[in-house]
């Protein structure tokens, strides 16, 4: 045999000593991994470990990514469970290094697996900068549709923390790319804009800010091209109902939260659904409405629920004008009326319609009444049945006149409606004298 045969073999002798050393590399790390998973629901400490060992070797392999990924990935959802939210952090930058390295899909689905773990954080901030890391990594690798949607979680962590500036800021950011290069809105983008408008509706209503929730709000219900979230939709129709209960348009915030408790039990929202039914009959009663929310065919599902029964007695009581019964209603704590402070908010008008409805009909068969008297029968002291009595005769609903020094009421013995055909009628005599005249 020539030396240049026998180096020849030596080579090929070497080579398959390489690949088999390869080969037996791979297994372990593979093995390694699987090891690892199955520890992950009994022996999390120990799959950490594992899981590392597999980033460890496989990184001594070179710089093919078969297996690392996947094990940095567990890593930073096991340290979330166990609430090692640094070392979280420590993991996720080295994850997203490897971004470049595998698939759209497998990154995009990773992303979405760590954000979920991390929002069991019981500190907030802790969340906010994993997905501080994710946005800068997703910029990096222009992943446009997972960047918005990252970006609106964090925009919801703002909202949720308080944070008004970092909210105005993470809202600006996001319509910025829902617009055309001229700064107007890309229709075209309709969801996105949608998901957008609800936040920033919900930015005004955190900060109070009625003139921009006005001109905001009309936007929403015109994006008609957008095929619309219903978690968006109810959102936005929820805001929009609070808004028309700051201006006392009772009617238009019934529409709207009717609206926005559809939406919500489409989502499967039944807490939010729920609360949305008892401020539909909280408008429907302000608003003095013959339509009863519970003959309709959604609202009928929660009629057996004690709290939404409750809200029906409430509006029960509110036709029959029984104060008893709704102050019962108001202040059993089971029922937890008062415990939501926009429903306690409106008790006021909602206490003052009744106690006007009530007072109407006590007036009704006298012809002068004791000021005493009156506030006794609807539980409320002298300044407020005055007020109450000076509300009706403004609002034509009896003519009299309150003696204040006597205490009483004295009332006219013709309605209010006759009181209004008689000067209806004394206009049109007027008005036909002066044509006569000038007739002649």
């Amino acid at each position: 045999m020539s030396d240049t045969e026998e180096f020849e073999y030596e080579s090929d002798a070497s080579g398959g000593a390489d690949s088999e050393q390869g080969d037996e590399d791979a297994i372990q790390i593979e093995n390694t991994f699987y090891e690892a998973d199955d520890n992950r629901p009994n022996f999390p400490e120990r799959a950490i470990e594992q899981f590392q060992k597999v980033v460890t070797l496989e990184t001594a392999r070179g710089t093919e990514v078969v297996w690392r990924f996947k094990a940095l990935q567990n890593i930073v959802s096991l340290c979330a469970r166990l609430g090692r939210f640094d070392d979280m952090a420590t993991q996720y930058r080295a994850l997203l290094e490897y971004m470049d390295k595998v698939t759209r899909n497998d990154a995009s689905e990773a992303i979405n697996t760590v954000l979920d773990s991390a929002s069991s954080a019981s500190d907030l901030t802790k969340l906010e900068t994993i997905y501080e890391l994710t946005l800068d990594a997703l910029r990096a690798n222009a992943n446009q549709r997972l960047w918005f949607s990252t970006s609106v979680k964090l925009a919801k962590l703002h909202l949720e923390l308080g944070d008004v500036h970092k909210l105005q800021r993470s809202v600006r950011s996001l319509h910025k790319t829902c617009q055309k290069p001229d700064g107007t809105d890309d229709i075209s983008k309709g969801s996105q804009l949608l998901e957008v408008y609800a936040l920033e509706i919900q930015m005004c209503t955190l900060n109070k800010n009625s003139l921009r929730m006005k001109e905001i709000y009309p936007k929403t219900i015109n994006l008609t091209s957008a095929i619309a979230d219903p978690r968006n939709i109810a959102v936005i129709r929820e805001s929009g109902g609070k808004m028309f209960m700051s201006e006392k348009n009772w009617e238009a915030a019934y529409n709207e939260f009717f609206e926005a408790f559809k939406n919500y039990q489409e989502t499967g929202n039944s807490t939010r659904a729920k609360i949305m039914l008892k401020y539909v009959v909280l408008a429907n009663m302000l608003a003095l409405s013959d339509i009863n929310p519970f003959d309709s065919r959604e609202a009928k599902v929660y009629q057996d629920d004690p709290e939404i029964s409750a809200m029906a007695n409430l509006r029960t009581a509110y036709e029959q004008n029984d104060i008893t019964t709704i102050d019962k209603l108001l202040t059993n704590p089971s029922y937890r009326i008062l415990s939501d402070d926009f429903i306690k908010t409106y008790l006021q008008d909602l206490l003052r319609n009744i106690r006007l409805q009530v007072l109407q009909n006590i007036i009704r068969p006298y012809r002068c009444v004791g000021l005493p008297f009156l506030a006794k029968e609807i539980n409320v002291d002298a300044n407020e049945v005055t007020s109450l009595l000076v509300q009706l005769l403004l609002d034509g609903k009896i003519i009299g006149k309150i003696d204040g020094t006597k205490g009483f009421l004295n009332i006219n013995s013709e309605s209010a409606d006759e009181a209004n055909k008689f000067a209806n009628l004394n206009k049109w005599v007027d008005a036909f004298e002066r044509i006569n005249q000038g007739a002649s």
